[in-house]
This record gives C-alpha cells, sequence and structure tokens, in this order.
C-alpha cells in the first residue's frame, strides 16, 4: 500500500488568546498558568510571526520609535492560523518558569515547635525530575507544581528565588541538603511558610518581604523571557542605588504591567501616499537614501506603478516616516484627535465602505437650558478605528503615561523592560468600533473652574496630589503637572454616563472605553467608544444611546449626589493621612471606580462632588458642575 498523502495532524496548541490579550496578559515576560506547566510568554525573536499582518498608522509607528528608541520598527498584528488545511499557522513561544518546584510528597515536620505539611523543594537539575512533571523517589513519584513565589524588580527583572541561599542566609551556599517548602495554614500568610533543609535549618518567608535587609539579594538583571540564563548588560539600578531583588507571587495582579500606546486614527485619503508606503514596504526596504529612489522606481515594477507620478522627494519624505525617522516632534496624539473632533466634519467624516471615520452631529430636539449652557456638540461616531501597540512592561508598579497620550520617562524607578533581543516590531491590534463625543463649552468650563469653591476643592487634591502621588511615581511637576478641576469633573462624569448607558445601550459596561479631553488651549470633551479587534466594527449601541443623551447626563448628574458608601465615601479627604487615596475625593467602588479596561487612568483623578451636590455639603461652597449650570 503506497503512503498515505495526508499531512500529519499538528498537535493542538497549548493555548490561544485574542489579539487584545496578547497586548495586555500575555505579552513578552508574561507569566501564564496552563493545566500542566506554568510558563514564561518568550520574547518576540522566539515568535513565529506567520500571520502577523502589517499595521498601518503614521502617528503610532512615530510613538512606538520615540518610546523604543529604534528607528526602524513595525506595527503587527500578533501571529494567527493562516491556513489550517495546509498547516500554515504563527506561534508564540513560551519557555518553562519557574525552575524550582514542589512535590506533592506531603508528610509533617516542625517548624519553630508548629506542625506544618512539608513538602519537598525541587530544582529540575536535582535528577528526581521526570520532563517537569513528575517527581521521583525510593517511595514513588509523585506529581510537581511549579512553586508559586519568584523574585523580581520593578523593572522587569525576573528569576527564580535561590531557595539555599534564603534557607542558610548565606549567598552562594553549597550546603546541597533536601530542602522542603513548610505550610503550617491554609491561606497565603506568609508568616506561616518556612522553607526549611533536611537537616532542620527553618527560615519564615515572611523575611523575604522585608526588603530593607536584601534577603533575596541584589538584581543580576536576569531576563529569562528572551532566553535562559540572559540578562541586561547594565547594571540594574534605582534611583541611582543597586536594586535589591524583591518577592514576587507568580499569579499576583502586580506581576506583569504591560505598558501600550494607542491612538485614534484620523481619516486619510484612502489611496495616501503614506498607506502605499506601507503596503509596499518590502519593495522600498533596499532604498536607503534620496539618492535611491529614482533608480528604484526606474527598474522596479511595483514601485513604478504604484507610485507613478510621485515627486521622489516627496516619497522619500513618506519613506522615512514610515520607517520612524521622519522630521519633527511627536505631536500630543489626544490634542490631535480633539482638534478632530471639534472641527468641522465636512470632508473629514466618511461613509465610505474603507473609511477609517465616520460621524454626524447630533442636536437633541428642544434641549433644556443646562443643556445648552454646557453642552456645545455632540457627535455621533459611526465608525472609528483604535490602533494599539505594546511597547514594554513593567513589575510591581504600571508606568506612568501623560495625559495627552505620551510614555512619560520613569527610568529611575521602573524603567520599561524589553520585548526582544533585536526589536524589529510590535505587536499591535487595530480595533473598529463606534462611539459618541460630548464637546463641552469652554467657557463655561472655564467660568466654572474659576470659582471659589471649585478653586477650593482642587486646592485639595493638589495639596496630596504634589505631597504624595508625584513621590510614589518617582516623578515631579515638570513630568506630570496637575491635570486641573476640569479633567476631575470630566473624568468623573464619563465613569457616571458609563455606568448609567451600560444598563441600555446593548454593551457591558467594561466594554465601553473613554478617552477624555481637556486641553484649556482647543478645548474639553468626553469620547466614549467600543471597538474590537478582527472585526469590521460594532452594532450601533452607542451610537443609539447618543440620541439619548439628554435623558443619560440627567440620570449621571443624578447618580453623583448619592452612593451607597455615604456618608463615608462623600467625605474622603485626599490628604486623609491613613486612607491614602491622594487622586479620590468622593469616589469609591461603589460610584467612581470601574473596569480598568474601561477607565484611560487606572482609576485615579476622581471625585463626584465635582460632578453633583453630594449629601456632605462643602463649607465652602458647593463646586459641583451641576449646581453651576442649573
Amino acid at each position: 500500500m503506497p503512503p498515505s498523502s495526508r499531512r500529519k495532524a499538528a498537535p493542538p496548541p497549548l493555548g490561544e488568546a485574542r489579539q487584545s490579550q496578547v497586548l495586555q496578559l500575555y505579552g513578552p515576560g508574561a507569566m501564564v498558568d496552563l493545566p500542566d506547566y506554568s510558563l514564561l510568554i518568550g520574547g518576540l525573536d522566539f515568535w513565529n510571526a506567520r500571520g502577523c499582518d502589517l499595521i498601518h498608522e503614521e502617528r503610532l509607528l512615530k510613538l512606538v520609535c520615540q518610546a523604543t528608541g529604534v528607528a526602524r520598527i513595525d506595527l503587527r498584528t500578533p501571529p494567527k492560523e493562516v491556513d489550517k488545511l495546509k498547516n500554515i499557522s504563527g506561534s508564540i513561544k513560551a519557555l518553562r518558569f519557574p525552575e524550582w518546584s514542589v512535590a506533592q510528597k506531603v508528610s509533617e515536620r516542625m517548624a519553630f515547635g508548629v506542625p506544618c505539611r512539608a513538602r519537598p523543594l525541587v530544582h529540575f537539575r536535582d535528577g528526581c525530575i521526570k520532563d517537569w512533571r513528575r517527581y521521583q523517589d525510593d517511595e514513588g513519584e509523585y506529581a510537581l507544581v511549579p512553586v508559586r513565589f519568584v523574585m523580581a524588580c520593578p523593572h522587569g527583572h525576573l528569576s527564580d528565588i535561590r531557595w539555599r541561599d534564603f534557607c542558610f542566609r548565606q549567598f552562594g551556599c553549597k550546603n546541597s541538603e533536601r530542602l522542603y517548602l513548610l505550610e503550617a495554614g491554609t491561606g497565603n500568610d506568609f508568616t506561616q511558610i518556612y522553607v526549611q533543609s533536611e537537616g532542620g535549618t527553618t527560615r519564615k518567608l515572611a523575611d523575604a518581604l522585608v526588603t530593607e535587609m536584601s534577603p533575596l539579594g541584589l538584581c543580576q538583571g536576569y531576563t529569562p523571557w528572551l532566553g535562559r540564563n540572559t540578562r541586561d548588560p547594565e547594571k540594574c539600578q534605582t534611583d541611582g542605588e543597586p536594586t535589591k531583588n524583591r518577592l514576587l507571587v507568580r499569579s499576583a495582579t502586580n506581576a506583569y504591567f504591560t505598558e501600550t500606546i494607542s491612538v485614534i486614527s484620523l481619516p486619510e485619503e484612502a489611496n495616501s501616499l503614506a498607506k502605499r508606503v506601507t503596503e509596499l514596504k518590502d519593495d522600498l526596504v533596499l532604498i536607503e537614501a534620496e539618492a535611491d529612489v529614482a533608480a528604484a522606481l526606474k527598474f522596479n515594477p511595483r514601485l513604478k506603478s504604484g507610485f507613478a507620478g510621485v515627486d521622489p522627494s516627496l516619497l522619500w519624505q513618506a519613506i522615512e516616516a514610515q520607517r520612524g525617522g521622519g522630521p519633527g516632534q511627536v505631536a500630543q496624539p489626544k490634542d490631535e484627535e480633539l482638534a478632530l473632533l471639534i472641527g468641522p466634519m465636512d470632508g473629514v467624516s466618511s461613509s465610505a465602505e474603507d473609511s477609517l471615520f465616520e460621524a454626524d452631529v447630533w442636536r437633541p430636539p428642544n434641549p433644556p437650558a443646562w443643556f445648552r449652557t454646557a453642552i456645545k456638540r455632540v457627535l455621533l461616531v459611526h465608525r472609528l478605528r483604535e490602533v494599539q501597540a505594546l511597547v514594554g512592561f513593567t513589575r510591581f508598579t504600571a508606568r506612568t503615561s501623560s495625559l495627552g497620550g505620551l510614555p512619560i520617562d520613569t527610568t529611575k524607578v521602573n524603567r520599561r523592560a524589553p520585548l526582544a533581543n533585536d526589536l524589529r516590531w510590535v505587536p499591535a491590534s487595530e480595533n473598529k468600533g463606534e462611539g459618541i463625543f460630548l464637546e463641552f463649552d469652554p467657557a463655561t468650563i472655564r467660568a466654572w473652574a474659576a470659582s471659589d469653591p471649585v478653586a477650593m476643592r482642587a486646592g485639595q487634591f493638589t495639596k496630596a496630589f504634589e505631597n504624595e502621588w508625584l513621590a510614589s511615581r518617582g516623578l515631579d511637576e515638570v513630568q506630570f503637572p496637575f491635570p486641573g478641576a476640569p479633567y476631575l469633573l470630566l473624568h468623573s462624569l464619563s465613569h457616571l454616563l458609563i455606568t448609567e448607558m451600560a444598563l441600555e445601550c446593548g454593551y457591558g459596561a467594561s466594554s465601553i472605553r473613554e478617552r477624555i479631553y481637556a486641553n484649556s488651549e482647543i478645548g474639553y470633551g468626553i469620547l466614549l467608544f467600543t471597538s474590537s479587534s478582527g472585526s469590521e466594527g460594532t452594532l450601533g449601541g452607542l451610537v443609539g444611546a447618543g440620541k439619548r443623551i439628554v435623558a443619560y447626563l440627567e440620570k449621571a448628574f443624578e447618580r453623583g449626589q448619592l452612593c451607597s458608601n455615604d456618608p463615608f465615601c462623600s467625605e474622603h479627604d485626599p490628604n486623609h493621612p491613613f486612607d491614602i487615596r491622594p487622586t479620590h475625593g468622593a469616589a469609591c467602588h461603589g460610584c467612581e471606580l470601574i473596569a480598568e479596561t474601561s477607565c484611560e487612568i487606572r482609576n485615579e483623578f476622581l471625585d463626584r462632588a465635582l460632578v453633583s451636590p453630594t449629601v456632605s455639603g462643602n463649607p465652602d461652597g458647593d463646586p459641583s458642575f451641576w449646581g453651576f449650570i442649573s
């Protein structure tokens, strides 16, 4: 019988993820638990880039080049399946991590006079481990579970805890006794977890939390997602001092913070020069200088056809811009978007099939007086495109971006970890959707912000912001100036609106996102939008809700008056010495805080007292916007 011509079926992937999940949760350096393994997502060098489509977004490309310091870089979608029948697909490679595991061989041992459940703590090179999943000794085979504790630093570096050094309090320890992980309780109380040697030397895991004593040693800059034993060539330092390792629980929420940059695509011609340059990027790769352009157009048929009639100097400028090397400073992305949203729609909005932006002005019938005072224009955005790119990650604390959408240099306290040894592209996602934009009357906002009650309320935030918030992030007032009362108002009102609209518009609150625009020189506005990757748009629920915007705003102002945690919520002081929330006024999980996927700045800078009168009142007068316009 002749051999079968059928292709051998490929093994199923260990896991699958959506494009947005790759950018937020499963990017390079993320730790992932699968049913049989604990993995560390490998760097971009390890990814099989089949199916990674090129994304054209010139503004975002410039921002990524500026953030990463790489002159030439591409925006590409994460890998995906190309041809299921031919078994062609891209993939994300992951590495096994950590290398230490706990064997499920339970015995009882004593630690400081307390009986504990003891399990052997073994390294994969101890010679008693089979295929990373089974532990074997003279008494039988037992399942292995990856140890849930590792050590890391805020700059993203990561490594196994040197358990022998920790147990015997000696760096470079040569003792080879068997180690055990002891647990006196059933929870995650570190004071009830111990590391003990066969001979009885015992140490509490809680000692690893005392960073001042440097129990885990100094960070050596290991980057295991870029390959085993790889490390940064530069010494890891924080504020000019060597960085100390910190204990990290692998599955904790502070184990991985991605840093992404996103822009709303501005309209451009469907067949613009920049778009054609991106599409023919591979043919243009040999052009190194402007002098090469003419020859390339002459001898390459594709270039000759694609750029017929284009001036070579303009083409060279477009190539430079596509490669991220174009002249000029990068503008704040949100300022450009705001200028578009408050400008005329003629010639900007388009209902063409390949249009990236379509919007029209909505004028509510018989709007009340307060609406005419506060709202200048309502824009129903039928179609928009958001492009988001991953540029790095940190651990323990997230990096802060400016309110304009640009990354801030915080290398002293948490430097961005690298995504690859040789960074040539970054993962990006293209999301299409719809939204509603509210433009507020600038004169009304300025008059409200200049009133005495608002100035007094903003002063409370300014003091807490300067004394606590900036210092905790290693920033100064030049890097991140106080956003001001208008931003707090619009941000707080946006959260209340999202909560109200989610009840009726057909989208969950976590799928509605916001962009707050508060620029005294350009204008003020709120954009609420929803978008998804891998689709051509959404179903019009937000646009439909936008036609009932008067009712939603009234409900939002009403919702801001009372919280289930009042009066404690409304009485919160940003400068409170114990309840340290320097960017929160009257805001808590019962009223203002929403899913972090919806909020543009991690639920900070919120105060519903600036939106609506609260039950606590204010001895300095009512600072609420509703009280000002009604």
